[in-house]
């Protein structure tokens, strides 16, 4: 559900939403600071509490980025893979019967259109209609490479066919997991959360000085913010800006063979 409500957000509502909270906990710990921490003491331990947590702050986002990028690589990959066993199906459909080959290139290129379009722009309804039917479409293509080799159960064109769309079918659902596949929500919040401990002990720092640095602050945060952000929207394939590139699926559309 949490996932749910950030895919959403867009990437300006995101920013600006940790942009607020991340000024408004360097302010909280500039009030403290100020009102209860009068000590050189104090001073101490708040600017050491302030590394610390920058550093853990900086630790969690790369780790968070790692992850992230992790998963785009991945979707970028099974994109080439899925337009690669829509060719190889393509290619192997000339070598079925004649009276087979034309229903089942209408399918595949029906196929392709709805994988190229797959999840984006964000619309969960349009993304469970292109999920059914692309399901419809395999089940069909099953049927008539059933019926193919029913009909000529030694041909190798047929075995081919049938070994190229069982990769086809297999690249689909691993497709499907790869956009489902995302980093999980507890360490966004996690993040989020070091980021908001540590402005406000940068924060504190300051009000126990007895200075503001409001410029500082707000540079800070908007750093921050901006990077937790496109970690955010690197995640979402079917809402974000970054979007996963499917020209390798358009290309295999336009160089499917004439049967």
């Amino acid at each position: 559900m949490m996932f749910e409500t950030l895919q959403s957000l867009g990437l300006a509502q995101v920013l600006a939403v940790l942009l607020v909270l991340l000024v408004g906990a360097a302010e909280t710990g500039n009030w403290l600071g100020r009102t209860y921490g009068r000590t050189v003491a104090d001073d101490t331990d708040a600017g050491n509490m302030a590394t610390a947590t920058l550093g853990l702050l900086a630790l969690l986002i790369a780790f968070t980025y790692a992850m992230a990028l992790e998963r785009y690589d991945l979707r970028r990959e099974v994109v080439l893979q899925e337009a690669n066993a829509i060719s190889s199906t393509a290619n192997f459909a000339l070598m079925l019967p004649q009276a087979d080959q034309a229903p089942i290139m209408a399918d595949l290129r029906e196929y392709t259109e709805l994988r190229m379009a797959l999840g984006a722009p964000y619309d969960p309804d349009r993304f469970a209609a292109a999920l059914k039917r692309s399901g419809e479409l395999r089940a069909d293509l099953w049927r008539r490479a059933v019926a193919a080799e029913t009909a000529q159960p030694q041909s190798l064109g047929v075995y081919q066919f049938v070994w190229n769309l069982s990769d086809l079918n297999n690249m689909g659902e691993k497709r499907v997991t790869a956009l489902r596949n995302h980093v999980p929500v507890v360490v966004s919040l996690m993040l989020a959360g070091t980021a908001l401990v540590a402005m406000a002990f940068s924060g504190y720092g300051a009000g126990v000085a007895g200075v503001k640095r409001r410029f500082a602050n707000l540079v800070m945060a908007l750093l921050v913010s901006t990077l937790i952000a496109l970690m955010l929207d690197l995640q979402r394939p079917a809402r974000g800006t970054i979007l996963v590139p499917t020209q390798p699926l358009q290309d295999a559309l336009d160089g499917f063979p004439r049967p």
